[in-house]
């Protein structure tokens, strides 16, 4: 154990080991240090960069979101800050306004584990929670992703036809379909460890998340490529499938990270959608 994690509150480790749990691959850290003014202070940490620039009195976890601490009453009982992390455990980037936390509410680090036995209905048998009344099978869920492909492609198409205000527009139509079909991304074109790396680094987040200077950027790409090295390193698995020829989904399976990644491909490239965790084999 390092001096930087000897110093972390147990507030502080909780919220890492909930934030740890929920985004096993996001490269949560916590770094305490001594402000000029001499008070002790915590900064949260995703994949090397700061959330916020500021540092904290100490992180915690309320109503399953992070929420770091600026302000404490004098007894210690109430205290103000800002939400760092939503309750999926992305980065809150939009809401800065104060929220007061009751002290006595926060987790701790077994109340933490404890809330995302709860949350977690991927891993509720690893954590001895109850299991649901009616779970949903992996076929059931497959059907579900299926369904929810040809929802977004049907989505992206219903824009394509409000945007045509003319017949005109109506007409090219098949044209639109034939260049799609024609600009199809071949299955070869598709890297499967190039595109982990890129997701490991947080290339498909929004640019206020980047890392900002060139050393933190280069350490993002190390991180990244660390990651994918060990998450694949016991093999994973790679499935494509094509829809009405003018698009492709490709699912990359990483048993190792729990995990299973999404991408779409159209006009020529490949675009991440998102990712789901696996059910363990005991659910």
């Amino acid at each position: 154990m390092t001096n930087n994690q000897r110093q972390l509150s147990p507030r502080t480790v909780a919220a890492l080991t909930h934030l740890r749990r929920l985004r096993p691959l996001d490269g949560y850290a916590a770094e305490s240090y001594i402000s000029l003014s001499g008070k002790p202070l915590v900064q949260l940490k995703r994949r090397n960069v700061p959330l916020k620039d500021e540092g904290f009195l100490d992180l915690v976890v309320h109503n399953s979101r992070v929420i770091g601490i600026q302000i404490l009453t004098s007894s210690g009982n109430v205290g103000r800050g800002l939400i760092l992390v939503n309750e999926d455990g992305s980065p809150c980037a939009t809401d800065d306004s104060p929220i007061t936390v009751n002290m006595a509410d926060v987790g701790t680090t077994n109340s933490a584990a404890a809330s995302f036995t709860r949350r977690s209905s991927s891993g509720a048998a690893a954590y001895n929670a109850p299991p649901p009344t009616n779970p949903l099978s992996n076929i059931d869920n497959e059907n579900i992703l299926q369904y929810g492909i040809m929802g977004l492609l049907a989505l992206v198409v219903l824009k394509i036809l409000v945007n045509a205000l003319s017949s005109l527009a109506f007409l090219l139509l098949p044209l639109l379909y034939f260049y799609a079909s024609a600009n199809l991304p071949s299955i070869e074109s598709f890297d499967a460890k190039k595109e982990l790396k890129r997701v490991m680094r947080g290339a498909h987040l929004p640019e206020n998340q980047q890392p900002k200077g060139w050393v933190e950027q280069k350490l993002n790409r190390l991180a990244a490529s660390i990651s994918t090295e060990l998450a694949t390193s016991l093999g994973y698995e790679v499935r494509v499938t094509d829809y009405l020829g003018v698009a492709r989904l490709s699912a990359v399976k990483v048993p190792v990270a729990g995990s299973e990644f999404y991408w779409i491909g159209i006009m020529n490239r490949w675009q991440y959608i998102g990712q789901r965790e696996l059910r363990s084999n005991n659910d």
